[in-house]
């Protein structure tokens, strides 16, 4: 969708997605290897009782359902940053995240075929629980 296409409070739902123990490990193990996230001995003993995925890792899996949806695909032209990140409860091994995208700024370009749009993303699991909700702005094209 370009720039034009969009109005402010205009949502999006996104496909869910289940994170699973294996997912965890293969990603933390890469990208954020703390105890947490990779030692279920450690983790038995944590405040979670078990294996969490690493934050990053959610946002990645939120993100990557965001792009499948081309709510904007090949109309983006770059990102432009994240606003805020606030992770409110852990993921856990096997639990079914779903997202919401809502459309909250649009920001004429002063350069003709562009506009800023900023969404905001509010993720949920399987129990209703907040997992996770930031904000982020995209440079994506418009028609004119």
């Amino acid at each position: 969708m370009y720039y034009d296409d969009f109005t402010v409070g205009q949502k999006f739902f996104l496909e869910p997605v289940t994170i699973s123990e294996a997912e965890i490990l293969e990603f933390a193990k890469k990208y954020d290897p703390l105890p947490i996230h990779i030692d279920p001995e450690f983790a038995k003993n944590s405040l979670f009782g078990g294996i969490i995925a690493s934050g990053f890792h959610t946002l990645c899996a939120i993100h990557a359902k965001m792009i499948k949806l081309r709510i904007v695909y090949e109309e983006v032209i770059g990102g432009l940053g994240i606003d805020y990140l606030q992770w409110s409860n852990p993921v856990h091994p096997n639990d079914t995240l779903r997202g919401e995208v809502e459309i909250t700024e649009k920001i004429p370009s002063s350069k003709g075929g562009q506009g800023i749009l900023a969404y905001r993303v509010v993720v949920r699991n399987q129990d209703d629980q907040l997992v996770m909700t930031y904000q982020v702005k995209s440079l994506v094209k418009s028609r004119n």
